[in-house]
């Protein structure tokens, strides 16, 4: 094989193997769709030492456009409520706070069998991963009077991005301040997260299940229908094999146009 046969293989190789551009996932879907509430969620409350652990399922439909196997490398949340002073702090910090993913059979709708337990440990797939471990620093730049659904300034990016497959099941995000961990603000309270719900039984795509309290040793907590309003960050990545078998298919046809030329 000839040195420019050899280097357009070696393109065409890092080109069908290399990651895709990062694509945003939105819960709901599209961007600027506001929700009708607002929470803590998916931290706890300023002050509360007892610990909070929150779990949210996400449809895989959400996901199947970015394509079949994704790497999720951040989540960001979207405050609804403006900072105000010294009341409504702008900024919430966590001194220690996990985060992790997991592929769950567990439906996104409750009016389906099989959906999201008040039996916690039960949601989590075979394959949850700790994506986030550490203190946390979340800043908005939203005000009170501010109009408009804002931005999603409360953002996490990840230590160890998630590989996801939508194909095989749902997505669940637990986040967990674990008892004992310090939540705070520059305010009395921190500007709270935009949510929704549509009620029961629930047809939006996702759910959500709390444990409210770390010091009893269970993960039995409550289930809802309520959800933050998300946004994933995520690459597509294709498939290894894929990208192999057309650069390989790209070397015999410059082989076989070679010997052409020689012929």
């Amino acid at each position: 094989m000839t040195r420019s046969a050899f280097t357009l293989a070696l393109m065409v190789l890092v080109a069908f193997v290399a990651p895709g551009r990062a694509a945003f996932v939105f819960s709901p879907p599209g961007d600027g769709v506001a929700g009708n509430g607002q929470g803590v969620a998916p931290f706890a409350d300023v002050g509360d030492t007892n610990g909070n652990r929150y779990q949210q399922v996400y449809s895989s439909d959400f996901f199947t456009g970015v394509g079949p196997v994704q790497q999720i490398s951040a989540v960001a949340f979207r405050p609804r409520q403006g900072a105000f002073g010294s009341f409504i702090g702008n900024t919430l910090t966590v001194s220690n706070l996990i985060v992790r993913l997991s592929t769950t059979p567990r439906n996104a709708d409750t009016d389906f069998p099989n959906g999201l337990s008040n039996d916690l440990a039960t949601n989590l797939g075979a394959d949850a991963r700790t994506v986030f471990s550490g203190p946390v620093t979340l800043t908005t730049t939203r005000l009170l009077f501010d109009t408009g659904v804002g931005n999603f300034d409360f953002l996490i990016t990840f230590q160890n991005p998630f590989t996801y497959r939508p194909g095989q099941g749902n997505l669940l995000l637990e986040v967990t301040v674990p008892a004992g961990a310090v939540v705070g603000s520059n305010g009395n309270f921190f500007t709270q997260l935009d949510s929704f719900t549509d009620g029961f039984p629930s047809r939006d795509g996702t759910a959500s299940a709390t444990d409210a309290d770390l010091t009893d040793g269970l993960s039995v907590g409550s289930n809802s229908t309520t959800g933050v309003v998300t946004r994933f960050t995520t690459i597509p990545t294709p498939v290894p094999a894929t990208g192999l078998l057309f650069a390989g298919g790209a070397v015999a046809l410059l082989g076989a146009a070679r010997r052409r030329r020689l012929a």
